[in-house]
């Protein structure tokens, strides 16, 4: 009993003594200790607050997300940050102003002029990936899907376009016939002839730059080009 008893005070001071590490910091000369020396202080909690994990909730709240949607885990009733129905909706305002940041007012400008704020400007912006702001200017990338009407012949058909540049192509055509029309100068066509634009599946509709035709179809009466434009993915 007396030699047991030994054994175990000898075992508990060893036990206590700080362990010689190795160069891998492994503990060597005591086989009571395998594991790796931990210090006794305690692990200081003073964590960074740039995590990842918190730079995505930050990109969730700027895009109107609401944390539990930030984090990946939204609440019962709510979307998921990928899903379409998460992104902000558009309106008649918020597409006037960004006709307005197009036409060169600044994005609060904008939005102070269609009565909305500019913070509900900028996230509708991001989540929609409309526009970035880079070098002190608005670069757009407007890629949403639009209906609008084309001329093929004297008859009017609509399509849908890949983004904004193609129907505003659309409607420059639109606008030179309404000036060929009124004025019956030819030249407001001349610009286009073998042009046209290629719809979402990949189709070639040329623009129509026959007089005749184009007179034609001014006689009729016929919906308007604003009248049938129509952002239809958002």
């Amino acid at each position: 009993a007396s030699a047991s008893s030994t054994s175990c005070q000898v075992r508990s001071a060893i036990l206590q003594l700080p362990p010689k590490l190795d160069a891998s910091g492994v503990t060597v000369g005591n086989p009571y200790q395998r594991s790796r020396w931990r210090s006794p202080m305690p692990r200081s909690n003073n964590y960074s607050s740039d995590t990842p994990y918190d730079r995505r909730i930050r990109r969730g709240l700027a895009l109107g997300l609401s944390v539990s949607q930030a984090r990946g885990h939204p609440r019962s009733g709510e979307p998921a940050a990928n899903s379409p129905a998460a992104k902000p909706k558009s309106d008649e305002r918020i597409e006037a102003a960004i006709r307005d940041m197009r036409s060169g007012a600044s994005m609060t400008a904008a939005a102070n002029a269609q009565r909305i704020s500019p913070k509900r400007l900028s996230r509708f912006l991001k989540a929609h990936r409309i526009a970035r702001y880079r070098k002190r200017k608005w670069v757009y990338s407007d890629t949403r899907t639009r209906r609008v009407p084309v001329l093929d012949g004297d008859r009017q058909k609509t399509i849908l376009v890949p983004g904004y540049k193609e129907a505003s192509r659309v409607g420059a055509h639109r606008d030179a016939v309404r000036r060929f029309t009124r004025s019956g100068d030819i030249g407001h066509l001349a610009s286009f002839e073998g042009d046209g634009v290629t719809d979402i599946k990949g189709r070639f509709h040329p623009f129509e730059t026959d007089p005749n035709a184009i007179l034609r179809f001014a006689a009729k009466d016929e919906p308007a080009f604003h009248e049938i434009y129509q952002i239809v993915s958002t």
